[in-house]
Parts: structure tokens; C-alpha cells; sequence
């Protein structure tokens, strides 16, 4: 009784003394630790003033689209809280804002490996099979892989996207066709190229990897420029196996939050898309480690892209993920 834990256990005396006995049993002892340390949690240490405060940061971005990750990566002083202390706020209805105003939470089930059958190689497959482009990255492990593919408008309308990925930074390219064809996916490539010019093009798109749709079947017109130089070279994913290209892919959920499935493209026009591509890029990643692809395009040859593109990065609080951004 001298000394923590002030208890008997231990004591000589103990079987002639007739006080009460106190005894530590580790079970009960750690039992009370944790409710006394679940207790100690309970409620919001933060003071009324101060949600208010936080509040009034993050609800008007909220409604514009933004998700905590992006709003936490540019008002981290501000909020002073951490990004998992918000989520648990908005849990609890502290602030105006809902869980049904967060953004969409996608959860990705782990995919199973299968092997993937195909009848027969088709002709434009040829030295450009998923297998010829792995072989290719062993040979030339540096050379930067760009992911193309194309974004369909509702039924009924011809137009669709072609986006184009740069994986290192997440920055993407999104162009407007007037159809999904051969043709307008080349013409594409021929206006890229007469504005970089060919050694500036290859730099930048040395490798694309790209699906089996009908529109991406003319490789040797991809391949190279309208006098003949090489400009990229083509290699194509498994038949069902969109997995092989996962950024191109993953940055279709993004835009389906500007253009929501079953969205006509009949009225946009190229200024429309730019537009977005400014805002889709300046949006902040998590997986970026809270950087925007703007910030990450830092190639010579990159912002020269960016420059002639004419591309700019959009202030944070102005980003904006959602139909509203267009006003037709």
C-alpha cells in the first residue's frame, strides 16, 4: 500500500490484517483503461465556433464538387483538423453538408486473374499484342507509356471523347470527334503533330497503349505522320481486359462527373472540353500526394504541350466537378 498500484497483492501481512483488501486482476484493470480511454473520445474536442468556422470553409466547396482529399490538399492551415476528423464530423451531421453531398465513393473489388482466350490475332494485332508491348517496355524500361481510349456520348448522338493519359502525373487529354472512326482519331493525331511536330510528338507519345475498339484498328496510320516518320508506336490490351490500361480507365470516373452516363455530347463544342480538361487537371490526388497533374507536367517538351494547347491550371476553390460547369 506503500506504492502503485496501492493494492495487497503481494503483502506479507495479508492473511492476518483485517482491513478491507484491494487485489489488481489484469483483466478488470485493462477493462477499465479502455473505457476510460473510449470515454475520453467521445463528443467533439473542437469548440463550437471553431465547426463553424470549418463549416464555412468546406460547405461551399462541397457543393461544387470537390471531394474532402481536394479541399483538405488547399486549406489544410484553415481547417486545422485532419482529413479523417472531417469525415467523421460530416458522419455525425455536424456541418450543413451530408454524406449525400460527398462525391461519389467508388469501391474496386479485388479483380481474379484469368487467363484471357482469344480465337485467332487479328492482323492489326500483329507485333502489337499486350505480350509485344510488355516485351517492348523490357527492352526500353524508361520509355514513357501514354493510355488512350474513348468516351461515348448518349444513343442517339455520333460525337464521343478521345482521351489520351499521361500516367506519371494523371494529366489528361480529352478531344472531341465528331465520331468514334479511324479517321477522326487520326485526324487527332495529325493535328498534335503538325502543331508539336514530329520529334516533339514522339517525345511526349513514344508509347501508346490503347483497347481493341473499332476505331484504334488502323495502327500504321497511327504509327506514323502524314510524310512518313515515325511518331509513336502502338501496342493494344488484351480482348476484355480494360485492367491492363487501370489510369485512363480509373480518370473515365472523373469525367463521368462533368458528363453523367446517358449524356448527349450533341451540343458541346471543343471550348466545352477544354473547359473541363482544365478543371479535371487541376483537381488534386490523393494518389499524387496532394498535387494536381498541372503541377506534375514539368518536361520541356510537356509545357510546351500545355502552352500550345493553350491549358492553364484552374485556382482551387474555382474547381468545379460537374454538369453545372457547362452553361449551354
Amino acid at each position: 500500500m506503500e506504492k502503485p498500484p496501492y493494492v495487497c497483492t503481494g503483502c506479507p501481512s495479508i492473511k492476518s490484517c483485517l482491513k478491507n483488501h484491494a487485489y489488481y486482476t489484469a483483466i478488470r484493470a485493462d477493462a477499465a483503461a479502455h473505457k476510460e480511454l473510449s470515454s475520453s473520445r467521445r463528443g467533439f474536442h473542437t469548440t463550437p465556433e471553431e465547426l463553424k468556422r470549418i463549416g464555412e470553409v468546406i460547405s461551399p466547396l462541397i457543393k461544387r464538387g470537390q471531394s474532402l482529399n481536394h479541399i483538405y490538399a488547399t486549406h489544410r492551415d484553415e481547417i486545422g483538423v485532419s482529413e479523417r476528423t472531417l469525415y467523421n464530423y460530416i458522419d455525425s451531421s455536424v456541418f450543413l453538408v451530408r454524406n449525400a453531398d460527398l462525391p461519389k465513393k467508388v469501391v474496386y473489388r479485388n479483380r481474379r486473374k484469368k487467363k484471357v482466350y482469344t480465337r485467332m490475332e487479328y492482323r492489326y494485332r500483329q507485333g502489337r499484342t499486350y505480350a509485344d508491348f510488355t516485351a517492348f517496355m523490357e527492352m526500353y524500361p524508361n520509355t514513357p507509356v501514354i493510355e488512350m481510349d474513348t468516351v461515348k456520348s448518349a444513343r442517339g448522338c455520333t460525337k464521343a471523347l478521345l482521351t489520351l493519359i499521361f500516367p506519371e502525373s494523371n494529366f489528361m487529354l480529352v478531344f472531341l470527334m465528331t465520331r468514334a472512326t479511324e479517321k477522326c482519331v487520326l485526324s487527332v493525331f495529325d493535328y498534335l503533330t503538325r502543331l508539336l511536330g514530329v520529334d516533339t510528338f514522339h517525345k511526349l507519345f513514344p508509347v501508346i497503349l490503347t483497347d481493341n475498339g473499332v476505331e484504334f484498328k488502323d495502327p500504321d496510320a497511327l504509327e506514323f505522320s502524314e510524310n512518313g516518320c515515325r511518331r509513336t508506336n502502338i501496342f493494344y490490351c488484351d480482348p476484355m481486359a480494360s485492367w491492363q490500361k487501370p489510369h485512363v480507365e480509373k480518370n473515365h470516373v472523373l469525367i463521368r462527373r462533368f458528363l453523367p452516363k446517358g449524356t448527349s455530347f450533341v451540343t458541346f463544342t471543343q471550348n466545352d472540353i477544354h473547359l473541363m480538361v482544365c478543371h479535371l487537371n487541376s483537381y488534386s490526388r490523393e494518389l499524387l500526394k496532394n498535387k494536381t497533374p498541372f503541377a506534375l507536367m514539368k518536361s520541356k517538351e510537356q509545357k510546351k504541350l500545355l502552352e500550345l494547347l493553350k491549358l492553364s491550371p484552374v485556382p482551387p476553390d474555382e474547381v468545379m466537378l460537374s454538369p453545372a460547369l457547362f452553361k449551354h
